[in-house]
């Protein structure tokens, strides 16, 4: 393993060697509860492996795995914070995230300011205030808002708060945030690094060792552990991981291209977009790509939006995000977020892309039809 860890290789090579044990062809599963001197939720060789890969591919020197992305989130966060701190967060990130900064925080004394992150003012004033942390996500869940790190960096440390971003939408084929002077990338490796729906794991990435420490002491507490055979699944998949997102991004484009043009669509949210509000801080943050994930508006609302999921045949209504195929979230209106209704959440999959055009264009015209009859 070691042979990897000091060599300037590329980001496909590091994702397929970095971290793994080098007497191996593929890295064993270390089933043990325990070794010699500590449960699993202290060490295990194969969550090793995975937390040294995702280290290497974000640039960063120290990772911590963890049972899942929200308990990456939450062990993370509390590792960082105490009654009486305040986080300031942007207007939309993931359900869960949300509802635990809103219902769950507050019970340790903790309060949430969520602020639209792409608004410099309005980022000036929610930090007006003392906070230890901002938080958000580069490319935001479910609105895809795109946040411009340098602005954010730069403010959040000039008032002496850490800055954390959970960079799942974008992973390290797309953004290293550390590299913008972000101080923890968090993943809900469940979505594209595992990229095929089969295994449940978060990662938290970050240069300093003090807080590197305090993660795994917080991972060690709360008990959200990362199962080895999750981590093996992981790691098979990040192998691919750069060639996946190549994909992902083209035929998202392609798709966000179909959705701009059509009539039964009143908004397409894609930051490769020219027309997106994101597309020139796009250019500066994403040259290898803006990811798998399209927002868009259909025409009818929430009414047109259940014929529109009723009607698709290859595309999967679905909750998660990331997979080889495309899945559909429909959300429900939240207009705090930016979420209007009759919004879709589209996760662009791996499949031939005007396949999926084809069977999205189908469910739109009946959600047209559905509308006009």
């Amino acid at each position: 393993m070691q042979k990897y860890e000091s060599a300037d290789y590329g980001f496909d090579t590091l994702a397929i060697h970095a971290g793994r044990p080098a007497e191996y062809s593929s890295t064993p599963i270390h089933m043990a509860s325990t070794s010699e001197h500590y449960y699993t939720r202290g060490g295990n060789p194969t969550i090793d492996a995975l937390e040294a890969c995702i280290a290497r591919l974000e640039g960063g020197r120290y990772a911590m795995a963890s049972a899942s992305g929200m308990s990456a989130v939450t062990q993370t966060m509390l590792a960082l914070l105490k009654s009486g701190d305040r986080i300031v967060c942007h207007r939309s990130v993931y359900d869960w995230t949300d509802w635990w900064l809103r219902d769950e925080l507050p019970r340790f004394g903790i309060v949430t300011e969520q602020v639209d992150l792409r608004d410099r003012t309005a980022l000036e004033a929610a930090l007006a205030q003392p906070a230890q942390v901002v938080y958000l996500e580069p490319l935001s869940n479910p609105g895809l808002d795109l946040i411009d790190l340098r602005m954010v960096v730069g403010l959040a440390h000039a008032a002496g708060a850490l800055v954390v971003a959970d960079n799942t939408f974008l992973t390290p084929a797309l953004l290293r945030p550390l590299e913008y002077g972000l101080d923890i990338v968090i993943h809900s490796a469940t979505k594209y690094l595992s990229g095929h729906g089969d295994a449940l794991g978060g990662v938290t990435v970050t240069n300093d060792k003090d807080c590197w420490e305090r993660l795994c002491r917080s991972r060690s507490l709360y008990g959200g552990v990362i199962s080895p055979f999750n981590a093996f699944l992981i790691l098979r998949g990040v192998a691919t991981l750069n060639v996946r997102m190549k994909q992902h991004c083209a035929n998202a484009r392609a798709v966000a291209s179909f959705l701009k043009e059509h009539p039964a669509v009143i908004e397409t949210r894609y930051p490769g977009l020219p027309s997106d509000p994101g597309h020139a801080t796009a250019e500066d943050l994403l040259p290898n790509g803006c990811s798998g994930m399209v927002g868009f508006v259909i025409q009818g609302g929430q009414p047109a939006l259940e014929v529109f999921k009723a009607s698709l045949q290859l595309c999967r209504p679905w909750v998660s995000l990331g997979d080889v195929g495309t899945l559909i979230y429909g959300r429900p209106p939240e207009p705090r977020k930016g979420i209007p209704e009759g919004y879709v959440r589209l996760s662009v999959g791996l499949e031939d892309v005007q396949d999926i055009i084809r069977d999205l264009d189908r469910a739109l015209m009946a959600a047209c039809a559905s509308r006009d009859g």
